[in-house]
């Protein structure tokens, strides 16, 4: 990273590298693998978004009652 690229969401970090990974970049407007759009204009084509969040609240919620 160049000074020029730096931006506030990479200040404080020691290595360039880690700063790319895990600060701020938190949702990728369109994500290409191995020549295909995994991500198009910040969703997942095909997930079914409403129907995951469900499932993980309710393994959450088990989870959580073994622990309890």
């Amino acid at each position: 990273m160049t000074e020029r690229s730096i931006e506030m969401r990479f200040s404080g970090s020691h290595d360039p590298l880690a700063a790319l990974l895990l600060c701020g970049a938190h949702k990728a407007d369109r994500v290409m693998v191995a020549g295909q759009w995994t991500v198009v204009n910040g969703e997942i084509p095909g997930l079914d978004t409403p129907q995951l969040i469900a499932d993980h609240s309710q393994m959450a919620k088990r989870l959580a009652e073994k622990l309890s």
